[in-house]
């Protein structure tokens, strides 16, 4: 005679059920344990050297937050002290290539137009719009 088991599933359920019932609690020691391993492996932050006594400000010396002043404000604005240096280098730059008129520029332009320019008229009087050509 040939045996069949058949599983239902309101059999799965009930078994289920009476192994959530029977839930095994951890005792309080064990829990106490596994968290001091856990502790003892949670990595520690390393403790900060003194600061140098020159560095220190005495308290006597220390003076009262003020907010930013102006040019502080600015140099922020523009994106900070290199930002700051990088601007005025190239309007310096442009003043000289503007102003100055290196020699070797000269030799550029002469290449480039075919023709010596020694002025460049860049704002024509009124004279030069009224007259009839």
């Amino acid at each position: 005679m040939a045996m069949t088991t058949e599983i239902r599933p309101d059999d799965l359920d009930a078994l289920f059920a009476g192994l959530r019932a029977d839930a095994p609690v951890p005792s309080d020691a064990l829990m106490a344990r596994v968290l001091a391993d856990a502790l003892a492996e949670q990595p520690r932050a390393a403790a900060a050297p003194p600061a140098p006594a020159f560095l220190t400000v005495p308290p006597t010396m220390a003076r009262a937050a003020h907010p930013p002043r102006l040019w502080a404000r600015i140099v922020a604005a523009l994106g900070g002290a290199v930002a700051v240096a990088g601007v005025g280098s190239a309007a310096l730059a442009g003043l000289m290539v503007g102003f100055v008129q290196p020699a070797a520029l000269n030799g550029l332009t002469d290449a480039v137009w075919g023709a010596t320019y020694e002025t460049v008229e860049l704002m024509p009087s009124v004279d030069a719009l009224m007259t009839e050509e």
